[in-house]
């Protein structure tokens, strides 16, 4: 028996019941961290407001941004329903294609501030720290000061 497209559409669960978690947030996959400068950018995304960074349960990295959807009307309801993005439109109609509905959370691992990310790696021993630098940052007044003192016309950066 064919089943017609509205039924292929009909979300399995009711989008109602979680209040649209979907359309409250932005994800996209991004590279596995294998360097401390890929540590260093995680932490730097965890230090903005509203960005976490999880591991979904086939182990892959992404960043999220908490912001709702614009069209998120107030009872959780798409305002531009008949207009909206085929991501959209695809979205929930499997049994298991809803993220927030299945039997297990959505992510294996999430980090919401820079400090769990730091304590998470911590525990599996890995070396994310950046070691101290040698010799004394130079602030921007002191650097056009020797500058000055070298007859330079304009003041060079120097390495920190």
């Amino acid at each position: 028996m064919a089943t017609t497209r509205q039924e292929k559409e009909a979300p399995a669960v009711s989008c109602e019941d979680c209040g649209a978690r979907c359309c409250r947030y932005v994800a996209t996959q991004i590279d596995t961290p294998t360097s401390k400068r890929d540590y260093d950018y995680l932490r730097w995304y965890l230090l903005h407001r509203h960005v976490n960074v999880f591991i979904d349960h086939g182990g892959g990295w992404f960043i999220e941004f908490e912001t709702p959807c614009e069209q998120l009307g107030e009872d959780h309801r798409c305002t531009g329903y008949e207009t909206r993005p085929d991501i959209c439109r695809q979205h929930g109609i499997g049994d298991t294609d809803c993220e927030f509905h299945g039997a297990t959370e959505p992510y294996k691992m999430r980090f919401k501030t820079a400090a769990a990310l730091e304590a998470w790696l911590d525990r599996r021993g890995i070396d994310w720290r950046f070691k101290p630098r040698g010799g004394r940052r130079v602030k921007p007044a002191d650097r056009d000061q020797a500058a000055g003192d070298r007859g330079d016309s304009e003041s060079t950066c120097q390495p920190c």
